[in-house]
């Protein structure tokens, strides 16, 4: 009877360390399916991420960034210019605001290619040193206004120069400071430098549509 009993306490330790060995093979083959499943999730989610991210256009070869001043028409000129040989000129204050400061608005736009620079004569100035002089004795200067300089600035310094072209109205103060820059005048219409501007833009490897 000893053995028996004996035996049949090897029994029930061997079927309930198998019962645990059985529970224990469901628990962990439950918890790699659910690990495998947390996997498949990751990986889809990542794959969604990674389709979205490809959807995404990238950057727009045809901007090109228009600085200007206080002349409307020539503004436009160029803008209709631009827009006729293919390119798509960005005028900062036709974008919208997106509650943006100025510098944050200008920031977020100025990822282009090349930069027009319109310097007109916007702003009449003279040295603090004639303030007491009779206004007629005053030498006075017909200048740009000075975020168009500073923008002017931006982009030498952000594209180069071979990437930047300036176009200026007759008695209007050029920037000093700016060595080597080529200025194009403009006394009424912008196609007076129509010919120039292109053949700068394909050096610049632009693709126009001439006509």
């Amino acid at each position: 009877m000893g053995s028996l009993h004996a035996a049949l306490n090897a029994v029930k330790l061997v079927t309930r360390t198998k019962g645990v060995e059985t529970k224990t093979a469901s628990r962990n083959k439950k918890k790699g399916k659910e690990d495998e499943t947390d996997t498949e999730k990751v990986s889809s989610k990542s794959n969604k991420e990674t389709k979205k991210d490809e959807a995404v256009p990238l950057e727009d070869g045809k901007k090109i960034f228009v600085v200007h001043g206080h002349d409307e028409r020539l503004k436009n000129q160029l803008e209709i210019f631009l827009a006729e040989i293919g390119l798509r000129p960005v005028i900062l204050h036709r974008k919208p605001d997106e509650g943006l400061t100025i510098i944050e608005k200008f920031e977020k736009y100025s990822d282009v290619g090349y930069a027009f620079i319109l310097l007109t004569p916007d702003d009449i100035s003279y040295s603090v040193l004639e303030e007491n002089i009779p206004d007629e004795e005053r030498q006075k200067e017909m200048r740009a206004r000075q975020n168009v300089i500073w923008e002017f600035g931006f982009f030498v310094g952000k594209l180069g120069r071979n990437r930047v072209c300036c176009l200026y109205k007759e008695g209007v103060t050029l920037p000093t400071d700016i060595s080597g820059m080529l200025y194009k005048e403009i006394r009424d219409n912008v196609e007076e430098a129509a010919f120039a501007i292109i053949k700068d833009l394909k050096a610049a490897g632009y693709d126009l549509q001439i006509s």
